[in-house]
């Protein structure tokens, strides 16, 4: 198992980059991320995290959080697909960067 560290804005950005439909096998893997990186509700409540049409917010505790993720080798493998892909569609911008950056330093 491998760790990645995320801020709070990389931990919301990650089930945007995450493949939408696949494989069977692809899709339950992406499950599993989603769980890991899903928002508990003593979270929601800890970082003010609220959730409108704008987008997600959070409180000043939130902003020095970080949040680490114990990933497998499969996982490390979807997100490294990920993030290739956004980079060979031009889709990587200056709020995902980050989260790109550390996927790619990543080792399976």
């Amino acid at each position: 198992m491998k760790k990645l560290t995320l801020n709070i804005k990389e931990r919301v950005l990650l089930p945007d980059i995450l493949p939408q439909q696949g494989n069977k096998l692809q899709q339950i893997i992406v499950r599993d991320l989603l769980s890991k990186s899903e928002f508990k509700p003593g979270e929601i409540e800890k970082y003010g995290l609220t959730f409108s049409h704008q987008g997600v917010a959070w409180n000043e505790k939130a902003k020095s959080a970080s949040f680490d993720l114990e990933l497998s080798d499969a996982e490390i493998s979807i997100l490294k697909e990920a993030a290739v892909n956004l980079d060979k569609e031009a889709r990587v911008t200056q709020h995902n960067l980050s989260l790109i950056e550390k996927i790619e330093k990543l080792s399976s």
